[in-house]
């Protein structure tokens, strides 16, 4: 009875959590799990090219999960608003 009750437990915190990322939520705007320098631009971002050509390893001109995770310091939390605002649209 105890094996069954300690695995019901743990199936509770079984969840995708470890693969979510939240530089991915905030700043992958058309969810395709890349960030672009547009996007960055779109989010309120300063982006100086020559870091974020730096921080994109592959040359893709895109910055991929773990481009973006190994960038963190110095894309995201340094010139990236706390609060990114969605963007609008009016038609």
């Amino acid at each position: 009875m105890k094996k069954v009750f300690a695995l019901t437990i743990m199936l509770f915190f079984v969840t995708d959590s470890f693969a979510d990322d939240w530089r991915m939520r905030k700043f992958d705007l058309n969810q395709d799990d890349l960030v672009s320098v547009d996007e960055l631009i779109a989010s309120g971002c300063s982006v100086s090219l020559s870091l974020f050509d730096y921080a994109d390893k592959d040359d893709n001109g895109l910055l991929d999960k773990r481009e973006a995770r190994r960038s963190s310091e110095y894309i995201f939390r340094k010139r990236c608003p706390k609060i990114v605002k969605p963007i609008g649209v009016r038609g």
